[in-house]
């Protein structure tokens, strides 16, 4: 385990294939269907991954605004300076809940 990549650039290309079957978290349809729209090409990526598609971002209308800001489509919107520093990994899109 010690001597696992977590950046090996065919692991990813496999990923961005949704050649996952068998791969804990992005193995459902759902997940193989938005793995070759967002082409994940790092950890985060699949953070990001696993955490749109779930109910909550996909009613909230969250996922279509993500994907077009990741594909420069669309500028990031933080309405708030303050929200920047919490909202700019997800390009402005709120995706994580904390729990207290």
């Amino acid at each position: 385990m010690a001597d696992l990549q977590d950046d090996d650039p065919d692991v990813y290309a496999m990923i961005q294939k949704a050649d996952t079957l068998g791969t804990f978290q992005i193995e459902s349809r759902a997940q193989m269907s938005m793995l070759p729209r967002m082409k994940p090409a790092r950890f985060y990526d699949l953070v990001i991954e696993v955490a749109i598609v779930r109910p909550g971002p996909i009613q909230g209308d969250m996922v279509h605004p993500y994907l077009r800001r990741r594909e420069g489509r669309e500028k990031p919107d933080y309405s708030r300076p303050e929200l920047r520093a919490v909202l700019e990994k997800t390009l402005g899109v709120p995706l994580f809940q904390k729990r207290r």
